[in-house]
């Protein structure tokens, strides 16, 4: 019996590790034919149908500069990508860039904030993003 309890627990503690480093997701969207690929700093998705809203949470500290690189590549609809801090103000914006865009965006509070991607879209995105902390 404790030998259970323990296998559980360690299965538990692990689970929240995991979850602890890839940090916080999450959304309301319907997608037909697709394929994900998110990491800790990351956001990837291929798809006939996307349908709603999804997003991943970034902590971020005040000097802080995060560097945003987005591809999108629309074959039909509208896809929207922000960065957002708690309040949902946008600090940063694109909706369907037929180029790539590397943005940089100085971080002015700590706080979390949020890649979010949103709209009903055929096609792709790729979202990746490093952080260079203030000294």
């Amino acid at each position: 019996m404790l030998k259970k309890f323990k296998s559980k627990a360690m299965i538990l503690i692990n689970t929240l590790i995991i979850l602890f480093l890839v940090g916080c997701s999450g959304g309301s969207y319907k997608c037909i034919n697709s394929i994900e690929n998110n990491t800790n700093n990351s956001m990837e998705m291929s798809y006939s149908s996307f349908d709603g809203h999804k997003f991943n949470s970034i902590k971020l500290k005040k000097g802080d500069e995060l560097n945003l690189n987005v591809e999108v590549i629309t074959k039909e609809g509208t896809l929207k990508i922000t960065l957002v801090d708690k309040n949902d103000n946008e600090l940063f914006k694109v909706e369907n860039p037929k180029e790539s865009i590397n943005k940089t965006i100085k971080i002015e509070k700590d706080s979390t904030y949020k890649v979010k991607v949103e709209g009903k879209h055929e096609g792709s995105y790729k979202i990746t993003w490093d952080i260079k902390h203030s000294s």
